[in-house]
């Protein structure tokens, strides 16, 4: 048996969202930033305790895609939220923006907070990120970076073993 599972991946524009998306499906690193358009949808097989056919959403962080938002989120079974270690402001709207948004369309699902770009100087401190992981009630942090690879693989078969145990009860 296969099961399907769809996660979306969600924070601020320039985060990383898509650097990661392409990191964990292709194993790639682009510098060439291009902000994605409404949502991009990759799938990658896993094999975990059972077969899990991943469905990642990769969702556009723009203002200007927040009407379209709701029917992305529609049937997502687990979120990984992103936020820029270099950009403090980025975990800040993961609070007041991201997280009720990710609620009032998905209710209660499995997500993890993904503290990326760690390859660079950071400007949150762990005490603070701990903070911020209890205040969204994320399962973990993980710190990655999307051009090392760091953690990366991590966080995407993590995300899917709590999707599986939350399904498998």
């Amino acid at each position: 048996m296969v099961y399907h599972v769809k996660v979306i991946v969600i924070g601020e524009p320039g985060v990383g969202k898509t650097s990661l998306v392409k990191k964990f499906i292709s194993g790639r690193f682009s510098t060439d930033y291009r902000a994605s358009i409404g949502t991009n949808i990759y799938i990658k097989k896993l094999k975990i305790d059972s077969d899990v056919s991943i469905h990642l959403w990769d969702i556009a962080g723009q203002e200007k895609w927040i009407k379209m938002r709701h029917t992305y989120y529609k049937g997502s079974h687990g979120a990984l939220v992103v936020g820029d270690l270099t950009r403090e402001n980025t975990f800040e709207q993961i609070s007041s923006f991201w997280l009720p948004d990710l609620k009032k369309n998905c209710g209660e699902i499995p997500l993890i907070l993904l503290a990326n770009k760690n390859d660079l100087k950071s400007e949150l401190n762990n005490s603070l990120m701990t903070k911020i992981r209890e205040e969204i009630n994320a399962k973990s942090i993980i710190y990655t970076s999307a051009k090392s690879g760091k953690n990366v693989e991590e966080a995407f078969h993590l995300i899917a073993k709590q999707i599986l145990s939350s399904i498998i009860q």
